[in-house]
């Protein structure tokens, strides 16, 4: 048993993204913030950058350690009369592997107007992965249904799961679970609470894709990470990864980065 959670532990390779949204105000501090992403030691953990729409070119080529940049959404019908929208293809073309569905903000928290839901999402991760790019795949909870307990949280992350179990691909689909009412409002779950929450979600995996896909796929947590909560989340044995908000703007997302890297090259 212990040999198998060593080799489990060494399959899923950390992964940490930080999700600039729609930050900085000016392309002139990019070099700044491109400058924290280069400082992350990536020898022992995956690293990718969500920037800006409006600066995904500038930073494309600017990350020297392997940091892949995620644009922060994509469409579900390819190029055309789609003012607004972003392609795969156009991705693609730009050389980008892999893009950011369904956060919590493109889902309709925070008042901003629902761009997305289960089913829209679920027709663009399937248009993503047959147009060749990975995809790193966004579920979470309200304030109102986490206090309603664990139960009612995993019954909501299955309905959001529901329909892309079958797209799991773990060499190419990681999970983001972002609890919402952690976001930005420097709440955290206890990481007994996050792990409780992301053994819960892999059991769903096991269910309904199967044990293979649960064991191997990455869930990463994403709500209000920092340098300073990482460490003890990073030693939770269901968290293999956070997304980053706030903090990725800050100097200390390499240093999230360096936390889950060495914890779990321990484990």
């Amino acid at each position: 048993a212990a040999v198998a959670f060593v080799a489990r532990q060494a399959a899923r390779r950390p992964v940490v993204g930080g999700n600039w949204k729609c930050n900085p105000d000016k392309q002139s501090k990019l070099d700044g913030l491109i400058a924290n992403i280069n400082a992350c030691d990536t020898s022992k953990c995956d690293v990718f950058v969500c920037p800006s729409p409006l600066h995904v070119p500038y930073c494309l080529d600017k990350f020297t350690n392997g940091a892949k940049v995620t644009p922060q959404n994509c469409n579900f019908t390819g190029c055309g009369a789609y003012t607004g929208e972003m392609a795969v293809e156009q991705m693609k073309d730009m050389g980008i592997t892999q893009v950011l569905l369904g956060h919590s903000e493109r889902r309709g928290e925070f008042g901003i107007f629902p761009m997305d839901d289960n089913t829209t999402l679920a027709t663009k991760l399937k248009y993503v992965l047959d147009g060749g790019l990975d995809c790193v795949f966004c579920i979470g909870e309200p304030k109102e249904i986490r206090e309603k307990g664990l139960d009612a949280v995993l019954a909501e992350m299955d309905k959001q799961l529901t329909q892309v179990y079958s797209l799991l691909d773990p060499a190419r689909v990681v999970i983001a679970y972002e609890p919402v009412w952690a976001i930005g409002t420097g709440l955290t779950a206890t990481p007994g609470d996050a792990q409780a929450t992301h053994a819960g979600i892999r059991k769903l995996i096991a269910k309904n894709a199967s044990p293979a896909v649960a064991e191997a796929i990455r869930i990463q947590y994403g709500g209000s990470a920092n340098a300073k909560n990482a460490p003890e989340l990073s030693a939770q044995p269901d968290i293999d990864g956070f997304l980053v908000g706030g903090a990725a703007l800050k100097p200390e997302f390499a240093q999230i980065v360096a936390a889950i890297g060495e914890t779990k090259a321990k484990m």
